[in-house]
């Protein structure tokens, strides 16, 4: 870990600034990396039809990481090809109860995404 030797305020600035800039180099990384984790959770907890079209299972994607102003973040799900039909599993209709993959992928991979994003940040911080 780092080393925490200052001798004045100016130089305890100069460290949260650069430890704040390495962060922000691997942000974008390390929020792709936990959103991959998560979409392949979802991957796993939705069911491949026999019909010829366009599965679900294939196309939840990871978006490019966003920033607003509560933050950076990355959308994981279902695709504008599927995404209507995912909302019927994941909610259910009058004929048909829920599967939320979408909420159970997230619950399942959220430690496991927490841990790699964890590991990308240590390592930036290290370096």
């Amino acid at each position: 870990m780092a080393n925490f030797e200052f001798e004045g305020i100016d130089e305890l600035e100069q460290f949260f600034e650069k430890l704040a800039a390495d962060i922000d180099k691997v942000d974008n990384q390390a929020l792709k990396v936990g959103g991959e984790i998560i979409a392949k959770h979802q991957r796993e907890n939705v069911n491949r039809s026999d019909k010829d079209q366009p599965h679900i299972q294939d196309n939840i994607t990871v978006s490019k990481p966003k920033e607003t102003d509560e933050g950076k973040f990355v959308t994981i799900g279902p695709n504008k090809k599927v995404d209507w039909r995912a909302k019927f599993l994941e909610y259910g209709t009058s004929k048909m109860p829920p599967y939320p993959f979408i909420e159970k992928g997230a619950d399942e991979g959220e430690a496991e995404a927490l841990e790699a994003m964890e590991r990308i940040y240590l390592g930036a911080i290290r370096e």
